[in-house]
């Protein structure tokens, strides 16, 4: 069989929103050129399956190749997101282990604490009832962490929001996810935050812009040292000597706990960085680059996730209110506890429905390590097969009624009879098998413990000033400003 071609080179924030309108005239399956290469684009639970329980010892995803040239041209080995084969499996090994569900629960009482300070940010920076500037100890940093060439948002002073939310989201992801590899805080929620953490967060943000910006042809950008190249360059730099300047300061840390301990007592956990220096299989340069990039590949999707998040609650009153009762009755007044997290089941399927309407990686990939049959077509060797979540999650086929925001799909109990469960490959936020995404478990519980303190302290309201405007920067995105008022209960 042939499939059916679909002509378009592109690199546009707005297309993934166009995607559905594609697979209803070309199908669950078809090929479309992606810059210089040809691509096989899938929409569907059982394909999706089928690819991803053909993956061999070694699954091939397609890497940024802005992170891949940056590592060639410093002479770094890279990490997780970069590395192929052998090293990715023994760094995958490495680091998965204290990244698994009950390692992450021990990470649950400093998770707490950054969460508190977090909301301690949203009262210190929210805008008052009468609307107006809210206070702002960083007037200096970006506006936004989505495009920081954007101008200042006029949506700024509506009341009782939080202005450049999506920052703040960031910053409160930097501090947890930091905080979990290397046991130690860096100051991204600081009230007045230091020149280098500033210079830092500003650096990530123009990362991941001038990276979506070099997705396609970013060899090209490097051999003619484009502006967009220049950029992605200098911002990997800075975030390099911050973050490698932290690794390295715990690396020595823990090096001389272990050399001073002859032994394990047992009761208390190890931390994720002990853990890794420990096994003494990786150097010091590959430690620093995995726990680099791990880091980076992070930070977006808890942020975002957690604005939409915090968006569709704001407008679905009925489903925000049946939440709260369930974070009341299991958790009330008190810090939650991983525990705690166990009888929360509606907390997880409002989690999963948010990543079902907004992946935050809308299109997946693999890459053929050999050639293949898919869906009954002929399938080469070295073909990217792009995962098309975003469609796949807003198809009727697949859920019913796609578009609306419904967690009870989500629960076996007190569901409609005749309403089925998911299909098990229908919602891959994450991936799925040993090519998933590594920090998951961390990403879902920094979620779920955000969310119920976040619930404890107010009540969310969609704000009449303005709404969201999505588009895809890599990861889909809320925009910078978000118009959720978070009123005291």
């Amino acid at each position: 069989m042939i499939l059916k071609k679909y002509h378009r080179n592109y690199i546009s924030l707005s297309l993934l929103f166009r995607q559905r309108r594609r697979h209803r005239e070309f199908g669950k399956i078809f090929r479309e050129q992606f810059g210089p290469r040809q691509n096989v684009v899938i929409a569907d639970p059982d394909l999706m399956a089928e690819v991803l329980r053909k993956e061999g010892k070694y699954p091939s995803r397609p890497p940024y190749e802005s992170w891949v040239l940056y590592n060639q041209l410093r002479r770094k080995d890279g990490g997780l997101m970069t590395s192929e084969r052998e090293y990715w499996k023994k760094s995958r090994g490495v680091l998965a282990t204290k990244l698994r569900p009950r390692a992450v629960a021990d990470y649950v009482p400093i998770m707490n604490e950054v969460c508190s300070d977090f909301l301690a940010r949203i009262e210190m920076l929210k805008v008052p009832a009468q609307g107006g500037p809210a206070k702002d100890s960083n007037p200096h940093t970006d506006s936004n962490s989505e495009n920081p060439d954007e101008e200042a948002s006029s949506h700024m002073d509506a009341p009782h929001t939080v202005p450049r939310m999506l920052n703040e989201l960031n910053k409160f992801s930097m501090e947890t996810i930091l905080y979990v590899m290397l046991n130690t805080r860096v100051g991204c929620l600081e009230a007045k935050l230091s020149e280098q953490v500033d210079s830092f967060v500003r650096s990530i943000a123009r990362m991941f812009l001038t990276g979506h910006q070099l997705m396609v042809y970013a060899n090209i950008h490097k051999l003619l040292s484009t502006r967009p190249w220049r950029e992605h360059v200098q911002s990997m730099d800075k975030i390099y000597e911050f973050a490698s300047h932290h690794v390295n300061q715990c690396i020595d840390e823990v090096t001389r706990e272990l050399e001073s301990t002859t032994c394990s007592t047992g009761e208390e956990p190890v931390s994720f960085l002990k853990y890794v220096v420990g096994t003494n299989q990786l150097s010091r340069d590959q430690i620093v680059d995995n726990v680099i990039e791990t880091f980076m590949a992070g930070i977006d999707t808890t942020a975002n996730a957690l604005a939409f998040l915090f968006y569709l609650l704001s407008k679905n009153e009925s489903v925000q209110e049946r939440l709260v009762t369930e974070v009341d009755n299991v958790v009330g007044g008190r810090t939650p506890s991983s525990e705690d997290l166990q009888r929360m089941p509606f907390l997880k399927a409002c989690v999963k429905e948010t990543l079902r309407l907004f992946p935050p990686i809308p299109i997946n990939a693999r890459s053929t390590t050999e050639d293949c049959s898919l869906g009954g077509y002929h399938i080469p060797k070295d073909t990217i097969l792009m995962l098309n979540l975003y469609v796949m999650s807003r198809d009727e086929k697949v859920f019913p009624n796609p578009d609306e925001f419904h967690p009870e799909r989500w629960l076996r109990e007190g569901r409609d009879e005749n309403e089925p469960l998911p299909h098990p490959f229908s919602l891959l936020p994450f991936g799925s098998g040993v090519r998933s995404c590594v920090g998951r478990r961390v990403a879902e519980i920094q979620m779920y413990l955000a969310t119920i303190q976040v619930l404890q302290r107010y009540t969310l309201k969609k704000s009449d000033v303005f709404d969201i405007k999505p588009f895809v920067r890599t990861q889909l995105t809320p925009g910078p400003e978000l118009p959720v008022m978070f009123l005291e209960r």
